[in-house]
This record gives C-alpha cells, structure tokens and sequence, in this order.
C-alpha cells in the first residue's frame, strides 16, 4: 500500500463523520461513530490549543475510540503465541506511537470531505460492520469506507476498517508478519522498525 492510501486510510479512521445515520443492524455501533466523530471535531477545530496541546489530545481521543492494542495484536499474526509479555507490551507501544503518527501529520493534507452514515450489518452480537460513503475535499471520487466495531460491557470501538478494498488491519498483519519473518522471527526487529518510524513521524 502506498503512503497515500495509508495515510487516508488513518485519516478516515479518525476523522468527522456527518449525521444521517439509517439504522439497520447496529444501531449501537452507528451511534457510537457519529458520537465520537462530535469529540474528534471539537479538537480538531478548537484554535485556541497550539499544536503540542491539539496532538496530545488528539492521541487521547485516538486512545478512546480504536482498540489499537487488539488491532496492533492482530497485526503479529502468529507471532503473537506465547510471546514474552514485555515483547508484546513494547510492540503495542510502538505500534500505537507508529498508527498515530501517520494520522496526525497527514491532518493537513486533507480537509472538507462529507461523510454520511448509510447503514450497518451485524457479524454477530457487538460486533457490527458500520458502511459510511466518504465524498468532496480530498477525496476525487465517492469512497465507501466499512468500520468494524466492536461493543462489549457497554464500550464500543473501532478494531479494523475497509477502504479502496482493503482491510486495514489484515494489510497491517500482511506487512508486519513478513517483515519478522525476514528477520528470523524477531518481534524486536518489526518494534524497532515502527518505533523509528514514529520517530521520523515526529512522535
């Protein structure tokens, strides 16, 4: 996946959505999207923060509506058996620093697309597929974007989403699992990798 289409993919993950929601499935789910899009919108816009105060902020929001612990997981395939507890916890710390920063210096290129809710399907109990259609700004043609949410004990969010065909997270596990395995299965190799990624990312 080029840099473009990763860096819209994060945009699209944690940007406004427009009301219009028609519920189907996972009314939940929906409400649950439209709501965060309110908190997401009122930093982005809030001109009284300097831009230090907008990202730390916005990394919180990023916190409370993606379960990048679980997608970032995933994202180990394989390697994630039995795998050394602090392994683990340092992977998921640089691949959450490494997801947020694709997102917030990619901000700026984009801005003014229409984002309209157009229903949701259930996989199954708490765990539904939100379809939203993306258009205007940015974005040269309509683009249909899938959220998979998840809600459990009352909390929802956001483990994966589909955009130009593509899930984000098994793209994800495809190039991170490839790359530890060119690396002899190290784990550490792929942390290393993403935590210099966030670095030059300004993170």
């Amino acid at each position: 996946m080029n840099k473009t289409k990763v860096s819209l993919f994060f945009l699209i993950v944690f940007s406004l959505l427009s009301h219009g929601a028609k519920a189907i499935a996972g009314p939940v789910e929906e409400a649950f999207v439209q709501q965060q899009s309110v908190a997401g919108l009122a930093i982005l816009s809030n001109q009284e923060l300097d831009e230090a105060t907008r990202s730390e902020q916005f990394g919180t929001f990023i916190d409370q509506i993606v379960d990048i612990r679980k997608v970032s997981r995933f994202a180990l395939g394989k390697y994630a058996r039995r795998l050394d507890p602090k392994v683990l916890t340092d992977f998921q710390t640089a691949f959450t620093l490494y997801a947020k920063g694709i997102y917030q210096n990619s901000l700026s290129q984009y801005g003014g697309e229409t984002f309209t809710i157009t229903g949701s399907i259930d996989r199954k109990p708490g765990d539904a597929v939100v379809s939203t259609m993306i258009s205007g700004g940015a974005v040269e043609k309509p683009l249909r974007v899938r959220w998979r949410v998840q809600t459990k004990d009352g909390v929802s969010k956001v483990i994966d989403l589909e955009a130009f065909g593509i899930w984000l997270a098994v793209q994800q596990r495809s190039e991170i699992t490839a790359y530890i395995a060119n690396h002899n299965g190290d784990v550490g190799a792929a942390t290393t990798m993403l935590r210099g990624r966030a670095q030059s990312s300004g993170q």
